[in-house]
């Protein structure tokens, strides 16, 4: 199984939180696409030869681009990769683009999956966010997908923000699902380097998140998204009838992926790659020929790292049997000491996975650095 993303690093305005790649200039649209064709392929030997069975649309925000521009990418991929017949094709889309036309026209070019970046309901939090969509806007954006035929839907929310109450989040919550979406992603406010709300921050402008509201939210993200009949597979993500995001979750999984566009990192099990960070830079050096990424070949350690951050996220857990068999005795007896050393309520062992409780989960990042290998270490 393998996927491809599509990074397009075009936004209207930038988001408060967001440290993605992207620029608000739209000048450099039609360079960015031409490039964005010779790079696909150019890239067509970085996969082993097998259909893909995930294509991805992200950014940025995908929906500033023209059914036109999108046929174009698309017209190209097809030339040069073959889709499975089962394939996921998820495009995301901020909710002042989707009219209903729009989101047909996305469906006729075979897109059955969008995802919606909505964040909040409440006016009042978007303006903090500093998204360009309004509470309304955002419910009629899922009601025009739906209108149009979409029937794997998936909205984003941010939670633990200050200027938000508690009752507001429990609103959001209940507004999400009481519309048939079949995912849900939900992110804690983070501080993320070079973002507006870390300069925002550090000029006293704003307060930093309280810690007890991301734990308060986060418990009734939980209480909320069961109630619904959401299943929490991964610490960020809810799916309603298994309706996971495969691309997403080929990622936890360590599938290979083939990463597209400014920024756009790769993995095709020995070696990561990620294309440079500048939209000029992108497009000149694909022109040019040039090298347009960087790469790093993979130690066992750094398998062994990503496998433990990965998968600790995730519903299933750490196989301590995988462990074991793909990377020796040793780790598989560091793993199981260092959980003996960690509060007993944070997790379970069931079948010889250790699984994060939902209040180990609050602790995951901290966790998963806690059994990383620097390379010089010896176990």
């Amino acid at each position: 199984m393998s996927g491809i993303y599509i990074h397009f690093p075009f936004c209207t305005k930038k988001c408060i939180y967001c440290n993605f790649y992207s620029t608000t200039s739209l000048t450099q649209k039609d360079a960015y696409i031409k490039a964005l064709q010779k790079e696909i392929i150019q890239s067509t030997d970085y996969l082993s030869d097998v259909p893909i069975r995930t294509l991805y649309f992200g950014g940025g925000t995908p929906s500033l681009l023209s059914i036109k521009e999108l046929s174009i990418i698309l017209e190209t991929l097809k030339l040069h990769y073959f889709f499975d017949k089962n394939l996921e094709f998820t495009f995301e889309a901020n909710p002042e683009t989707l009219t209903l036309e729009y989101l047909k026209s996305l469906r006729e070019l075979g897109i059955n999956r969008i995802s919606i970046g909505i964040q909040s309901f409440h006016d009042s939090i978007l303006h903090f966010l500093n998204r360009r969509h309004h509470g309304e806007e955002a419910q009629m954006a899922i009601k025009n997908a739906l209108n149009a035929g979409f029937d794997n839907i998936s909205i984003d929310l941010i939670y633990g923000i200050s200027e938000r109450t508690g009752s507001m989040w429990l609103s959001d919550l209940q507004t999400a699902y009481s519309y048939p979406i079949t995912h849900l992603s939900a992110y804690a406010l983070s501080i993320e380097e070079n973002t507006l709300l870390q300069t925002k921050i550090k000029r006293g402008i704003l307060t930093q998140p309280r810690e007890e509201q991301f734990i308060e939210d986060y418990y009734l993200l939980l209480e909320e998204s069961r109630k619904a009949g959401f299943e929490q597979y991964e610490i960020s993500n809810f799916a309603k009838n298994k309706r996971i995001s495969q691309h997403n979750y080929a990622y936890w999984e360590g599938k290979p992926y083939l990463g597209l566009g400014p920024s756009a990192h790769s993995y095709n099990l020995q070696t990561r790659r990620w294309n440079v960070a500048n939209l000029s830079t992108y497009i000149q050096q694909i022109e040019t020929g040039f090298c347009h990424y960087e790469t790093e070949t993979l130690s066992e350690t750094d398998h062994f790292n990503e496998y433990i951050l990965l998968h600790l996220r995730t519903a299933e857990g750490i196989d301590i049997d995988k462990i074991r068999t793909r990377f020796g005795n040793e780790k598989e007896i560091y793993v199981r000491n260092y959980f003996l050393t960690i509060e007993p309520s944070h997790y379970t062992i069931e079948n010889n996975y250790y699984q994060l409780t939902d209040a180990g989960k609050l602790w995951a990042d901290q966790i998963a650095m806690n059994l990383f290998i620097l390379q010089e270490d010896k176990l």
